[in-house]
């Protein structure tokens, strides 16, 4: 009994030493810790970013009813074809899109080419999108103004969007719940100092420079 009731006690002792070990090793190591919902985030964030900063590859909007084949759609209401080489660039302002479907997005065709010598112009279809603080074009958009289908396609293009001031488009991404969509955000608009005017009346959505300005 005495041997027995000895062996209990030291036990006990050496569990609670494994105790005591594991909650010094948590304390010394918390990251290794159960994953917590922004630790994987957390990791992709530099020093340099700044406050809020989301990685353009981390961003997704809810824009599943926009599909490549729903482009097509919108191209035809805007009167050209969907990726088709454009008679004349760059374009001018002010131009006229649509406001479509159920949901009311704001659809625009603006011309387009990749910075360098020599690069054909394209109409692309773009949903604005002001909510969105970069602009991405959809790997088919990307894939015409490379020229060269089936290429390995850059995170990023640098994209003369129907003016001549160049904006970083970023690919949409592949995971994201608006792969096919191309979205003109904030920083084009900004970049050219235009001006979104909604006439839910008419259903026609116009960028435009002030005349004042």
């Amino acid at each position: 009994m005495v041997v027995r009731h000895f062996l209990v006690i030291q036990k006990s002792l050496i569990d609670r030493k494994i105790l005591l070990c594991r909650s010094f090793l948590f304390m010394e190591n918390p990251s290794k810790s159960a994953s917590s919902p922004t630790t994987s985030e957390s990791s992709t964030y530099s020093i340099h970013d700044p406050p809020g900063y989301i990685e353009p590859s981390l961003q997704d909007m809810l824009l599943t009813d926009i599909t490549a084949e729903k482009l097509l759609s919108v191209a035809e209401v805007l009167g050209v074809g969907y990726l088709s080489p454009a008679a004349t660039f760059p374009g001018s302002f002010p131009v006229d899109g649509e406001i479509y479907g159920p949901n009311n997005r704001l659809m625009i065709n603006l011309v387009c080419r990749r910075r360098g010598r020599n690069t054909q112009a394209i109409n692309v279809i773009f949903l604005i999108g002001t909510g969105s603080p970069i602009s991405y074009l959809s790997e088919k958009s990307m894939n015409a103004l490379i020229g060269k289908p089936g290429s390995h396609l850059p995170e990023q293009l640098q994209v003369l969007v129907h003016s001549k001031e160049v904006i970083k488009c970023y690919l949409s991404p592949r995971n994201s719940h608006f792969a096919d969509v191309n979205v003109l955000g904030m920083d084009f608009l900004v970049e050219n100092k235009l001006t979104l005017k909604v006439n839910c009346r008419t259903k026609i959505c116009t960028l435009m420079v002030e005349e004042n300005e």
